[in-house]
């Protein structure tokens, strides 16, 4: 038994939305117990499972994300946007020099998209794709790291309370993971955050983010 319960504890540890799940009642002990024990090939009993599982000590990590979770429920609305593109550059200064030049192509009255990037050693430039030949004019071809099309923006419009709250960026993140989609770039410009996807996903990340954020609708 005492082996059974670090086995099961282990498992618990390094599956959070299990232990998310779990503190909020959604799991059903019995079903979970049977499926760590197929999952796991653990030679054991149901009942031992189920023990262990109800002796595990939830962290304080864990209330951190119980909390993220309930405050995520009062995001304000969420919309996205198809048809995306990036671009990613060199970060010197005739790249610097040229990047005036993206403004008097994209027309902000009329809604077009610019998400300006700074990294260390890169500056990414997430556009409309309608955009992205007369923006690829701009610069050298040896300024163009790589081009990526087909990109998705959801925006979220946060609660204001969720600036000063830990683990909501990582509830997201987990939620998108473990449906299988991944998060291509993330930004935030309060109350706003961005998430970029592959467009090709934009349904299933929005179906996942609404029911996250509004699980009675």
């Amino acid at each position: 038994m005492k082996n059974t319960v670090g086995e099961v504890w282990k498992i618990l540890d390094k599956n959070p939305s299990i232990r998310r799940d779990i503190s909020l009642g959604l799991i059903n002990t019995r079903a979970l117990a049977k499926y760590i024990i197929k999952e796991y090939k653990m030679k054991t009993t149901i009942d031992a499972v189920i023990s262990a599982i109800r002796r595990y000590e939830f962290g304080k990590q864990d209330d951190v994300f119980t909390i993220a979770h309930k405050l995520l429920c009062q995001t304000v609305n969420i919309s996205t946007r198809n048809g995306l593109a990036e671009i990613s550059l060199i970060k010197d200064n005739e790249v610097q020099q040229l990047l005036p030049e993206i403004f008097e192509i994209i027309q902000f009255v009329r809604g077009e998209t610019l998400r300006i990037i700074q990294a260390t050693e890169s500056i990414g430039l997430l556009i409309d794709g309608k955009n992205l030949d007369k923006i690829k004019e701009i610069f050298p071809k040896n300024k163009i790291i790589k081009i990526d099309k087909e990109i998705a923006e959801i925006n979220m419009r946060m609660h204001p309370d969720m600036r000063k709250t830990y683990g909501i960026l990582a509830v997201i993140a987990n939620e998108l993971a473990i449906n299988e989609i991944n998060i291509m770039e993330i930004m935030s410009c309060f109350p706003e955050m961005l998430i970029f996807v592959e467009e090709k996903n934009i349904l299933k990340a929005y179906q996942v983010l609404h029911q996250l954020c509004y699980p009675t609708m």
